[in-house]
């Protein structure tokens, strides 16, 4: 029996890494074309690291999926090879069967909960300091001295000299509100400039102002230097706030009830998953949308129940139900077809 067991399971773990790895490559290579201008200059180390960090922030639902679809795969397999009859003629029950879909299942059940509550916040929130000390780096490396370098859109500046992150003799121009600013010393610090000893050129009508300054600090602007936002703080940040009763406080409910839930579907959908391939006569493509449409299905309910908990943190408990009626339902259902 043991030897069915470990033929199933590597069975399934092999199916799995396939579908990951298939998600993997869709997902990143979908993304390229959303990533800064600058990300194509980096080093291939940085830009791969880059790479993973996307796709571990997609890396819930590719679980979801992979574990869903490799479930499936494996009874199709077993059914249109013909050993499922080979098994049932040993004697082996259909229960007995499922004993490696169990074992899997209480493992991705508790690997659900620690990627949607750990590392995911983890990886997005450590992709938005990459991002931010690259755009700095960037933006460094590319304002030559002695030359009007155009940072943005917006933004040239001109520098006499630049030492790492300070300039010396610096004019800036922003054409979005035609101010010119010059200074004897700018130093560069995340997402901004501070200036010292300075002018502050301000347009009018017919003439213009001059503002003069010892210290002033200039924003450059970046779209892709942003504050983590709430949905990647960590579970502990997320309880604080929560339990603070500031502002937000309801959409930090609703973020931890998202990652809470999360593997609930997971105690279901193996058993779902292997006995629709062993047991329905259907199509692999028939069945594989059955199964797609149900994730689908999963993942726009989630998506308007967490919407609704935003406004109202007593409706998570009308969610809990209805995730477990609906997948104990089609459990119950797929279960006594199978019979």
């Amino acid at each position: 029996m043991k030897i069915l067991h470990r033929y199933i399971l590597k069975n399934f773990f092999k199916k799995f890494i396939i579908l990951i790895g298939l998600f993997s490559i869709v997902i990143t290579s979908s993304q390229l074309l959303h990533l800064p201008n600058f990300a194509y200059s980096m080093n291939l180390i940085d830009f791969l690291q880059l790479l993973v960090m996307i796709d571990i922030s997609f890396l819930k639902y590719q679980i979801l999926f992979g574990f869903f679809i490799a479930w499936l795969l494996v009874g199709v397999s077993i059914r249109e090879n013909n050993e499922i009859y080979a098994v049932y003629s040993l004697g082996v029950s259909q229960k007995e069967l499922l004993k490696p879909v169990f074992i899997t299942t209480t493992l991705f059940t508790a690997l659900a909960l620690i990627v949607s509550i750990t590392l995911i916040p983890y990886a997005n929130q450590e992709r938005s300091k990459f991002l931010t000390l690259k755009v700095k780096n960037y933006i460094l490396e590319s304002i030559q001295p002695k030359n009007f370098s155009k940072i943005n859109e917006n933004i040239s500046v001109y520098t006499e000299s630049k030492e790492n992150s300070t300039l010396h003799k610096i004019i800036i121009y922003n054409k979005s509100n035609k101010y010119l600013i010059t200074a004897k010393e700018g130093i560069f610090f995340q997402d901004k400039v501070v200036l010292k000893d300075g002018y502050i050129h301000i347009p009018s009508e017919k003439s213009f102002s001059v503002i003069k300054y010892e210290k002033y600090s200039f924003s450059l602007d970046t779209s892709y230097v942003k504050e983590i936002p709430l949905e990647d703080y960590k579970t502990s940040q997320l309880i604080n706030v929560f339990f603070s009763k500031e502002k937000d406080y309801q959409k930090a409910y609703s973020v931890l009830i998202d990652r809470i839930f999360f593997p609930i579907p997971f105690i279901f959908i193996g058993f779902i998953g292997f006995l629709l391939g062993l047991n329905f006569s259907k199509s692999k493509e028939t069945l594989l949308s059955l199964v797609i449409s149900i994730s689908i299905l999963y993942m726009v309910i989630n998506y308007l129940f967490i919407r609704v908990i935003e406004k109202n943190t007593f409706i998570s408990f009308v969610y809990f139900l209805v995730l477990i009626l609906l997948f104990s339902g089609i459990l119950r259902f797929v279960w006594k077809k199978s019979e």
